[in-house]
């Protein structure tokens, strides 16, 4: 009972509602407090480089004129891009280009980073709650992932590592076994449903596996564009798949690119056809 226990508390851990979006920090997160090299740097150039990112963004929040805040949260959009460009690829980098992207009104972009964060660190808190935040800012229309859904909570459950979850899937199909011949002997009612919930645990795993997988990540796309007119074929000439231009920050799976055109899936699981130059995949090239 010990293991069956432990086995469904792994598994249905992932199945909780997320948790409400808060709002985003004063500051953006600091990066590594260990210093400069385990952050990714290497001389003192990037070091001065994310000094300056840091202080524009500082200086941003005191700023009393809108022009001037978002003048000072793009400067450190670009700042911290600009790091990111040079390969210092880190959780922490990409959520304050998140921050300031957000906060510089460049939602597709802040988006964009909070993922690339979230690929790097499954359990980051901030990254998460930001893209939550992020997410509400879309207009009510806009097709957009369920936080309270299983699909979401599927992917929540990544922050356990494939390796861990392969183990707790094992272990629950033995325990799903074990009850059902049980079950079968003693013809008892309690046995059957240990072994529906057991084996519900662990399709709970194995969908985890294979849905939050990298396959599924590969295809994951944010589009950048300010107004991405969706249509229903690859041309220009085609009918428009939706009456309103869809906004950046939308998320959606890239399923297929030719030449100009990308296919793209929304989160209602509708398949429409934009601009390849407005869709930026997630994993990069």
């Amino acid at each position: 009972m010990a293991c069956l226990t432990l086995c469904l508390a792994f598994c249905l851990t992932g199945l909780a509602s997320a948790a409400p979006a808060e709002p985003l920090g004063e500051t953006p997160e600091e990066p590594a407090a260990e210093g400069g090299d385990s952050f990714g740097f290497v001389g003192l150039d990037r070091e001065a480089r994310l000094k300056e990112a840091l202080g524009d963004y500082a200086r941003a929040l005191t700023e009393s004129s809108r022009d001037e805040r978002l003048a000072g949260f793009s400067r450190a959009e670009r700042g911290f891009a600009s790091l990111a460009a040079d390969g210092v690829a880190t959780a922490a980098l990409w959520t304050n280009l998140g921050n300031a992207a957000l906060q510089a009104q460049h939602p597709g972009q802040a988006v964009l980073a909070y993922h690339r964060a979230l690929r790097l660190e499954p359990g980051g808190t901030a990254a998460r709650q930001n893209l939550i935040h992020a997410r509400t800012r879309l207009p009510s229309w806009v097709p957009r992932p369920d936080e309270a859904s299983g699909v979401d909570a599927l992917l929540s459950f990544r922050q356990v590592g494939a390796e861990t979850r392969s183990q707790i899937g094992a272990i629950c199909f033995v325990a799903m076994a074990a009850c059902i011949a049980l079950a079968v002997r003693r013809r008892e009612g309690a046995w059957r449903g240990l072994a529906i919930l057991t084996g519900l645990a662990w399709a709970i795993v194995i969908a985890s596996l294979v849905y939050g997988g990298v396959a599924r990540e590969d295809h994951l796309a944010v589009l950048v564009a300010d107004e991405v007119h969706a249509r229903s074929a690859d041309s220009s000439l085609a009918p428009l798949a939706l009456p309103d231009p869809l906004p950046a920050g939308v998320e959606v799976d890239l399923l297929e690119e030719r030449a100009e055109w990308s296919r793209v899936r929304l989160a209602n699981g509708r398949d429409v056809w934009v601009r390849s130059s407005s869709v930026v995949r997630v994993a990069g090239e």
